[in-house]
């Protein structure tokens, strides 16, 4: 007679075994999950993280439980060593703590503004987790000085607070490389200098990216008062708007991510790669591309590019040396492009028989005036390293209607002046200019 117990354990040491079966053929999670890291995942250096969900913005001040916390940073913690953060206040004050516990290494960011109100608690809260031991870094605001929200001198003055109470963990400020160029007493004041990089935003082509960014951070080394110097962001959009030559998609994004983390690592770079997760609140401040930096996308799931940099592939050097544009001559820029009178496409242009790393170009537009383009807080165009360059001069007012362009190829060194309005370019533009031309549109 058959034993009851045993009859009612055979379907389930059936399935055990039809389990163990798939598992040897190797079945994995359906296409809809986010598969566990292999134990042959190779982490990158760190990641910019933000933790913001549908319907979250964090300029609407959006409360941030700690379990969506946790459970955002716990996504990425197997494929980074380090997690950079954004603000203090909010619930995201809890970030250090939590990186800890997940073993990963934080670069905690205090959000400055001109609002000193909300700056203060900001910086109260940075310096009650440096008491608490929860910060690895303390980043005193980003970009704070590229958007024009503090002067130089508000700024020192939060670093030096926070500079006071650090307990010798290395305080920070991150901002554009043009930027930080134009405030050496901001590198003299932090431990550390963090630098923005983004070709995308200044129209360069994905293939000549990483040759720029190369060539930009050479600058940054020369001038960092022997600071560390760490790319706190660069990033590719996976989805957006065309900008220049830099056009916006996974296989861009992919390629962008590949190319950055081989020329850091062959460099001895450290940095925070933008982003982990797409934030979809992002497209109201930053266009349609806004919501597309992610590493992953915004449900959490790894896009399918961006695994091959987790499994160790990297590219060989295509970003030093790249030579001089048409070889050796006398400098000379021109335009390859002038849009007409009325259209809001970018100028396009050609340096040649310059180190385009070592020359930026300075634009100015005539509307009843000559003015400086694109802005006043960016008057310089960057020189790709094939010596193309890609500017937009209808940056406001009634731009479109200029009549005359003129540009300048200057050395790196040499400071553009401000101009808006004046009847004239001033006189010191010509003299330090290695090329210029002038168009009437």
């Amino acid at each position: 007679m058959t034993n009851k117990r045993d009859t009612n354990l055979l379907p389930l040491l059936l399935f055990i075994l039809l389990l163990f079966i798939n598992l040897l053929a190797g079945c994995g999670p359906s296409s809809g999950d986010n598969p566990a890291p292999s134990t042959t995942t190779v982490p990158v250096y760190g990641l910019n993280f933000g933790p913001y969900l549908d319907g979250q913005d964090p300029n609407l001040h959006t409360p941030i439980s700690e379990s969506q916390l946790t459970k955002r940073m716990a996504i990425i913690a197997p494929y980074t060593n380090w997690v950079r953060t954004f603000g203090m206040s909010d619930g995201l004050e809890r970030s250090g703590a939590i990186a800890h516990k997940l073993n990963l290494k934080v670069a905690l960011g205090a959000w400055l503004s001109a609002n000193t109100t909300a700056n203060d608690t900001q910086i109260n809260n940075l310096i009650t987790a440096l008491d608490n031991g929860d910060a690895d870094m303390a980043i005193v605001g980003s970009e704070v000085l590229l958007r024009g929200d503090l002067s130089e001198d508000a700024l020192i003055a939060y670093i030096q607070q926070v500079r006071s109470r650090s307990g010798g963990v290395p305080v920070a400020y991150a901002d554009a490389y043009n930027v930080w160029l134009s405030h050496p007493a901001v590198i003299a004041a932090v431990d550390v200098v963090l630098v923005n990089y983004y070709p995308y935003w200044e129209g360069i082509h994905v293939d000549q990216a990483i040759g720029a960014i190369h060539n930009w951070h050479q600058q940054m080394e020369s001038a960092s008062l022997g600071k560390p110097v760490i790319v706190s962001e660069t990033g590719w959009p996976s989805d957006g708007n065309i900008l220049g030559n830099a056009v916006p998609s996974p296989d861009n994004a992919a390629i962008f991510f590949m190319n950055f983390v081989s020329w850091a690592e062959a460099n001895k770079v450290n940095y925070f790669y933008f982003e982990g997760f797409d934030e979809t609140w992002k497209a109201l401040y930053e266009g349609p591309q806004g919501a597309h930096w992610g590493v992953w996308d915004k449900n959490g799931v790894m896009k399918p590019e961006m695994q091959p940099v987790f499994d160790g592939k990297r590219l060989a050097d295509n970003w030093s040396n790249p030579g001089i544009p048409g070889g050796p001559g006398d400098p000379s820029i021109a335009f390859t492009f002038v849009p007409p009178i009325g259209s809001f496409e970018n100028l396009r242009g050609q340096v040649l028989h310059v180190a385009p790393g070592e020359y930026k170009v300075a634009l100015y537009i005539y509307v009843s005036g000559w003015w400086t383009k694109p802005y006043f807080s960016n008057p310089i165009t960057t020189i790709a390293p094939d010596g193309s360059f890609v500017t937009d001069i209808t940056t406001g007012g009634i731009d479109q209607t200029a009549t005359m362009v003129a540009a300048f190829l200057v050395a790196n060194d040499y400071t553009p002046p401000l101009i808006s309005g004046d009847s004239t370019l001033p006189q010191t533009l010509f003299d330090n200019a290695a090329a210029n031309l002038e168009v009437v549109r």
